[in-house]
């Protein structure tokens, strides 16, 4: 009994250290975020009202036209998480799912895909371990901010 008392442990506290861990390396590519910004406060709030825009107009197709033309649910959380980042919000698994407007399996699944391409980071919550908080890594961050500039 005592054996398992101390692998639950264990595993806990590993899970903890990761969550921490993950945690430093977000915060860390937040604080570095800004010596790599290439544009103005102007330009970036002119950024932030296209990727409104942008997510706008996409749901606005569905009024149009066949819903099942219309799943990328990837473009959507990542849209939604560079206003996030920019808003100094963070989004939790919840959240993203629902701004996806696709299935919560088909969501989480394309969640896990974007955390293995290194574009979004995921957390482990320390006050409520079952929510996961989850954000743009740099290099998600640099790959919407070249995207949006080759844009304009």
């Amino acid at each position: 009994m005592a054996d398992e008392t101390v692998v639950t442990l264990i595993k806990d506290l590993t899970a903890k250290l990761s969550a921490v861990a993950e945690e430093f390396t977000t915060r860390a590519e937040q604080i570095g975020y800004p010596e790599t910004a290439v544009s103005s406060t102007r330009d970036q709030s002119a950024r932030l009202a296209m990727v409104r825009t942008l997510l706008d107009q996409r749901r606005q197709r569905r009024d149009f036209l066949p819903e099942e033309l219309f799943h990328e649910p990837a473009w959507d959380m990542l849209l939604a998480l560079y206003l996030a980042w920019h808003e100094g919000r963070t989004m939790n698994v919840k959240t993203l799912v629902s701004n996806s407007e696709a299935p919560v399996t088909t969501s989480q699944r394309w969640i896990d895909h974007l955390a293995k391409l290194a574009l979004v980071t995921r957390v482990v919550d320390p006050a409520d371990r079952r929510r996961i908080e989850v954000t743009l890594s740099e290099s998600g961050l640099q790959a919407i901010d070249a995207y949006l500039t080759a844009l304009d």
